[in-house]
Order: C-alpha cells, then structure tokens, then sequence
C-alpha cells in the first residue's frame, strides 16, 4: 500500500443529500478513483470541508455516519445563521462540488478483537457512532449499546437507519431513545439524558 500524500483539499462531487429531519442532512461523496486511498477512513474519523464565498474563507469538520468501506458521507444539523451549515443542509444538491481534505481524527477504536460498545450520544452527536456501531455489528459478535438524547421524535437524526440496524441485528444492538420534550410511555426515557437518568438505565438494562 503507497504511503498517503500529505492532506490537501480536493473538490469533490456530491454524489447524495438526504433529508434526515428539518433542519438536518447527509451528504454523500463521490470519491474518483484516483483518490480512493486518500479517502479511505477509520470509522469515527470526521471531513473538514472548506467553502469559500468573496473574501471569506471557511472551514468546518463533521464527522463521517457511514460504516468502513462505503463512501464517504456526513451529517450535519443546521446552526442557525451558519455559514456553512445552513448553505448544506439546504442550497447543496448532488452534482454540486465540495473542497473536502482526507479523513482525520482519532474518535476511533480497536474494531479487530470482539466487544462491548457502549455510546452516549445526544443530537448530531450521533454520527460518528453510526460509522463505529455500523461497522463492528458486522463481526457477527459484538455488540453494541447506543443511549440517543434528543428533543423530540422530529429531531432525532438517522432514525430510520438505526431503526434498520436494530432489524438486522436484533438483541446485539441495544437502541434507547431519550426525548427531553415530549413525554413517551416509559417515565425513565422522558427528560434529560443526565449523569443521573444514565445510572438507572444501566442498572435497568
């Protein structure tokens, strides 16, 4: 395997956007041949993409919600008023062209030896265990615990494709929504997901 060239910005072409919720989407690179080993990534890692607009020069890194070996893709979640947020989740389309330099950071683990994963995540929070819990279910071994806090049904981001998961993989993957406002049937799912709701959780599960 060559040795990777030192990171710089390519334009890449938007291969997908998906609308996750309202203020929320994923976008899905096309990466050319080319470039394949550039961008191949550790689940966990995360894009810094650049967007430039008269004199303003701006980056931002999100990170990558696919599992290893599929194409690059993204979450993100509308800040509003955000530059490059918002020009994301709602003026790009695929065919548009992104400065994106190569996979990064160290939001990873050891995927080579069976375990226990467990995620506390809350909002956009979300995507990097995606790509990590999506990739270490396919061993056929481990398992994995995901505690997701959001606010309502309607801002839970990738409900639907951890809903998937949790149909292929059954009782290895433990799915616990927590909705801070809007009431649910179970009382211990209702509220925040504090050190405290946590705790009973656990001691539940």
């Amino acid at each position: 395997m060559r040795a990777r060239r030192r990171p710089q910005f390519h334009p890449l072409k938007v291969a997908r956007v998906e609308r996750l919720t309202d203020d929320a989407v994923a976008v899905t690179f096309d990466i050319p041949a080319e470039l394949e080993e550039d961008y191949r990534f550790a689940p966990g890692q995360a894009l810094t993409l650049r967007r430039v607009e008269g004199e303003r020069d701006e980056r931002r890194s999100y990170s990558i919600c696919a599992p290893a070996g599929a194409a690059p893709r993204v979450g993100v979640r509308e800040v509003p008023g955000g530059f490059f947020s918002s020009y994301l989740v709602h003026e790009v389309r695929p065919g548009d062209e992104i400065e994106v330099l190569p996979p990064s950071g160290n939001f990873t683990a050891d995927l080579s030896v069976p375990g226990d994963h467990v995620f506390v995540v809350a909002g956009s929070g979300i995507t990097p265990a995606l790509s990590l819990a999506a990739t270490v279910l396919r061993d056929g071994t481990s398992t994995v615990t995901v505690f997701y806090g959001n606010r309502r049904t309607n801002t839970v981001m990738f409900v639907d494709e951890l809903a998937d998961l949790k149909d292929r993989y059954g009782p290895r993957l433990q799915l616990v929504h927590v909705l801070s406002r809007e009431p649910r049937d179970a009382e211990i799912t209702n509220g925040r997901l504090d050190g405290e709701r946590l705790r009973t959780l656990v001691a539940a599960l």
